[in-house]
């Protein structure tokens, strides 16, 4: 046996692997879901909506804004994203695509127990935020943030 010709099987494996490696990771972005209890029991703002408060302002009309839970997280396109929502409610996002005018497909389903209350899609641009804002009552209403960050 020569040295070419215990090289080829060795070159042969190399080839055949050379597409899995071409490919890379797959792509994957940071979700960012939030939950605010918006109300009219004093004047304060959660400073860590600071981001958000010129919208919530123009959108809504309560005088306190609060962030009572957050939840980060890298969520493959393609895999789901599921969030407690506070009062038994739960949120599923699904990133779908990002296309190529940079924008981001996602699914949104909000479950009561078994029964979808909100489910749609939705393009976000990247480090934007979708806000979903749930009934309201004498005391306030619970507002969903859903922001997208950072694809790979």
């Amino acid at each position: 046996m020569t040295p070419a010709s215990a090289l080829r099987p060795a070159l042969l494996l190399g080839f055949l692997c050379l597409p899995a490696l071409a490919q890379g990771p797959p792509k994957s972005v940071e979700l960012r879901v939030g939950c605010v209890l918006a109300s009219n029991s004093g004047h304060d703002f959660d400073q860590r909506l600071v981001s958000l408060e010129a919208r919530f302002q123009r959108l809504f009309r309560y005088t306190s804004y609060s962030l009572l839970k957050e939840k980060r997280a890298r969520v493959p396109l393609g895999s789901k994203m599921g969030f407690d929502v506070p009062g038994g409610r739960y949120l599923v996002v699904t990133p779908k695509a990002l296309r190529p005018d940079g924008r981001l497909s996602l699914g949104v389903l909000l479950l009561d127990g078994a029964r979808p209350i909100v489910h749609t899609d939705v393009s976000l641009r990247m480090r934007s935020t979708f806000l979903v804002a749930g009934p309201q009552s004498t005391e306030g209403a619970l507002i969903l943030a859903i922001a997208a960050d950072n694809a790979e």
